[in-house]
């Protein structure tokens, strides 16, 4: 009986994978030994352990004072309100453009027309020296002279 290379290079790698798997990759077994609880703060455990209907106690996580109740691997609650807070941006008009379609102005690094909104202002009028920017009824002017 002959076999070709291939046929018998793909067998032996299969029987490596099989071996490799049977004897790297541990299945994990559970342990039925109870958890001891210890003592936090001064407060008292309440049952941690149920023995109805079983012959070893298992164990009811409701009931146990954890002191590691947070997920480790989360950001503060400080870092997270910093982030959640959108960073005021310095709104300085650095340029106006004018074409055949309008009048632009860079303010602060974004392009904007008559309409854009930039942050939570709106651009209401964009002149040859001056932006005007209103929010909640009221507005604000940036002009060219006040970047110098």
């Amino acid at each position: 009986m002959k076999v070709s290379k291939s046929i018998l290079v793909a067998l032996i790698l299969a029987v490596l994978f099989a071996a490799y798997s049977f004897l790297f990759t541990d299945k994990k077994v559970q342990s039925t030994f109870p958890v001891p609880v210890t003592n936090i703060a001064g407060t008292t455990p309440q049952a941690p352990y149920s023995t109805t209907g079983s012959k070893t106690p298992r164990l009811n996580v409701d009931t146990l004072n954890l002191s590691w109740q947070n997920d480790p691997f989360s950001l503060p609650k400080s870092v997270m309100e910093k982030k959640a807070e959108k960073p005021k941006i310095a709104l300085k008009l650095v340029a106006i453009m004018e074409s055949n379609a309008g009048r632009y102005a860079i303010i602060g690094g974004e392009i904007v027309k008559k309409g854009d909104k930039i942050g939570e202002e709106k651009v209401v009028e964009i002149h040859n020296d001056r932006v005007v920017l209103i929010r909640n009824n009221t507005k604000r002017i940036l002009s060219i002279e006040d970047t110098r």
